[in-house]
């Protein structure tokens, strides 16, 4: 994933959507401490509805300076299918992947002793990076490869919507078709909370960066790789879909309306997860 190489997959509305509306879900349940908190750090009245709207607002930065800051591999971590959960600091040299950054931010908040290269962001920069960064992770393709970039290079023929290759589909296609703007999502999504027990919304919001990359990794191989049959390839991780198996850059995945109708109920169970989690982790945080 860290280079799309000749099938790039365009900014479709994961990023941003998808972003702002787990945003949404997180600032409707932030301690008083931690609303205030955030206040002072992104200059805004403490009071809800402009808390919400700074958390939005701030939640697709990351995205749009990855470029000039050159921390694209910070959005996510490639996990080979074959490969279990203790690989995941392997996976991660250097701290430059998404749940090492996701907890050296969080510790850099809670002015836990973090990283030394976390100590030239500021706590502005923090905050933006782990509210993008915990929604980044609940997208599946952002935690698996299969040699193909995290669905970069499967091309879909036809394409589906503005989306030409699998992960552009799940980046952002199916958020698109639902038609929503971040907050009718993040309303539909609380609509679906308020129907499960307090319990069990503590339950889903328990566990730690490394737990949901996990969770998120075993989602996409059962609901991508197995079912749509993608072969499976030797571990390796090509610069480029130019670099890629044949296998894969000549695999077209049949996307039918079940499928899409199937991965849009998914991507709204996780996007009601990392709304939740972000919540948790910004009120330990703050």
């Amino acid at each position: 994933l860290a280079a799309l190489g000749l099938f790039a997959a365009p900014a479709l509305p994961w990023w941003e959507t998808g972003h702002r509306a787990v945003a949404g879900i997180a600032a409707a349940r932030l301690t008083p401490a931690a609303r205030t908190r955030i206040a002072r750090i992104v200059d805004v009245p403490d009071d809800p509805a402009a808390i919400a709207d700074a958390l939005a607002r701030i939640s697709t930065w990351a995205d749009e300076t990855k470029k000039e800051t050159g921390t694209g591999n910070w959005h996510f971590i490639d996990l080979a299918l074959q490969d279990r959960r203790s690989d995941i600091p392997a996976r991660c040299p250097d701290d430059n992947c998404a749940p090492a950054r996701i907890h050296l931010f969080a510790a850099q908040l809670a002015a836990r002793p973090g990283h030394p290269s976390n100590s030239k962001y500021s706590e502005l920069d923090a905050l933006r990076y782990l509210v993008h960064l915990v929604g980044d992770i609940h997208q599946p393709l952002h935690t698996i490869s299969d040699a193909d970039l995290g669905g970069n290079c499967e091309l879909l023929d036809p394409p589906v919507g503005k989306a030409k290759n699998l992960h552009a589909l799940w980046d952002g296609e199916i958020v698109e078709e639902m038609n929503l703007s971040d907050t009718q999502l993040a309303d539909r999504i609380e609509q679906s909370i308020a129907e499960i027990s307090p319990h069990r919304a503590r339950r889903i919001a328990d566990g730690n960066e490394d737990d949901w990359v996990w969770e998120s990794h075993e989602l996409a191989e059962r609901a991508i790789y197995t079912r749509l049959r993608i072969p499976l390839e030797p571990v390796t991780f090509p610069a480029s879909c130019a670099d890629a198996p044949e296998a894969i850059t000549t695999f077209h995945p049949d996307i039918t309306p079940a499928y899409t109708a199937d991965a849009r109920q998914i991507i709204e169970n996780q996007l009601l997860r990392a709304g939740l989690r972000l919540a948790r982790l910004l009120n330990e945080s703050l």
